[in-house]
């Protein structure tokens, strides 16, 4: 077993003053569309469970340190709905019949984060049931009728939970994860595919480095090499380009919180302001205040066209990962420990015809469950309101079972740039 580093042993993020602030914003937008959807997040146009989304959401509220509230109410849902979100029983009623490797790590991680216990979660003992996923070469791999699509992604995510929930990982899966590192020092996105060529991926890269600050520290050749890369990858502008060559949030997210775990404050910095950029501040619809947008064409496309579902679809996806690298936060350290209950709204004029910046409005508490600008509720009269969106394997395979081939694959996957597990 190999020891792994979390909370005070590493280094905290040095956040610009105002990241703070506009962390806790997004955060109120976090427990508004929380508070009204029951405590959690559905995908677009369904009633079928975000089980991937609603997680990054609680963790989201632990690393901007507001909103505990709803944070607690979201992991009761959670705690009830686990096999709708990890993997869904066998038709003989057996818990563990479906299982996936990176759902079942995410959500050890919410649960920790939230100081919970992950052997004793929904009746459930979700360490166990991660352990019991990894394969002799250390890979934790989909137990599935479907499939295994687990990935690099995944890998750190179950390596990261169990760390924090039990002080250490084994070593024959922190090798694995050491195995996807390419040789330029980026990690590839999927998981080493026989006669595969090594091709570095800026999502896999910023998960990864976190795991091997925990795992090795960040001064050890390994991690050094995957900031460096995750570094040089970083435009001017603070973002990354995805596969549609487009910067966005999710991306810069997921590195803000490499960096912060790795102690690169400017590269941080330059990130946060990235993500700053796109949050949608007092010049838009009341609904969509708080949030982050994907992309500079989303938050151009909201502030003409308020509810335009594609765009608010991709926000709702967005705003959780992008809002705990805004935190200054990493899945290495985020906690509630100190959150407060609730959460800041910003305290815009009735009447705005010029941006302001979000850090530099008073706050107000939120007040959940109104739905008077619920973004989500489609019979509300304030402009853009908000569909349902996330990301969740276990759904997406019961659906994929009514689908093409080809088609569950791809939605299974989840894995278009931005959307993680």
């Amino acid at each position: 077993m190999r020891p792994f580093g979390t909370g005070s042993s590493l280094r905290a993020a040095l956040v610009p003053d105002d990241s703070s602030d506009q962390a806790a914003h997004a955060a109120g937008f976090i427990v508004r569309t929380l508070a009204t959807r029951q405590d959690h997040y559905n995908y677009p146009a369904s009633d079928y469970f975000d089980g991937g989304n609603t997680v990054d959401a609680v963790l989201a509220l632990d690393g901007a340190g507001a909103g505990l509230d709803q944070a607690d109410a979201t992991t009761d849902y959670l705690a009830a709905h686990v096999d709708d979100y990890v993997g869904y029983p066998d038709p003989a009623g057996s818990p563990t019949a479906e299982t996936y490797a990176g759902p079942l790590g995410k959500l050890v991680l919410g649960v920790v984060a939230q100081g919970g216990d992950p052997t004793d979660f929904g009746g459930q003992d979700l360490v166990a049931r991660l352990e019991g996923l990894m394969t002799v070469d250390g890979r934790f791999s989909d137990k599935s009728n479907f499939g295994d699509y687990s990935n690099t992604i995944g890998q750190v995510l179950d390596l990261i939970a169990l760390g924090r929930a039990t002080g250490s990982v084994p070593d024959a899966a922190g090798d694995y994860l050491l195995d996807q590192q390419c040789g330029d020092g980026g990690f590839r996105g999927n998981l080493d595919v026989a006669g595969a060529p090594c091709s570095s991926d800026a999502d896999a890269t910023a998960f990864a480095a976190q795991a091997l600050v925990g795992l090795l520290g960040a001064d050890d050749p390994a991690t050094a090499d995957a900031l460096a890369w995750l570094s040089s990858h970083q435009a001017p502008n603070g973002g990354f380009r995805n596969d549609d060559g487009q910067y966005n949030a999710n991306t810069a997210g997921v590195a803000a919180q490499a960096f912060a775990a790795g102690g690169l404050d400017v590269e941080l910095a330059s990130a946060q302001d990235f993500l700053a950029g796109l949050q949608l501040d007092c010049s838009f619809a009341t609904g969509l205040r708080g949030g982050i947008a994907f992309t500079a064409a989303d938050y151009a496309t909201l502030k003409t066209a308020p509810k335009t579902t594609a765009a608010i679809d991709r926000a709702l996806r967005a705003t959780p990962q992008a809002t705990l690298g805004l935190a200054g936060g990493s899945l290495l350290t985020v906690t509630a420990d100190g959150a407060s209950a609730i959460a800041p709204a910003l305290d815009c004029p009735a009447s705005t015809t010029t941006t302001m910046s979000p850090a530099s409005s008073t706050s107000t508490s939120a007040t959940p469950g109104t739905g008077a600008d619920d973004p989500a509720d489609p019979a509300s009269a304030t402009p853009g309101a908000l569909a349902f969106t996330g990301s969740n394997v276990a759904a997406l395979t019961l659906l994929g079972a009514l689908l093409l081939l080809a088609g569950a694959t791809a939605i299974v996957l989840a894995r278009r740039k931005g959307v993680h597990v």
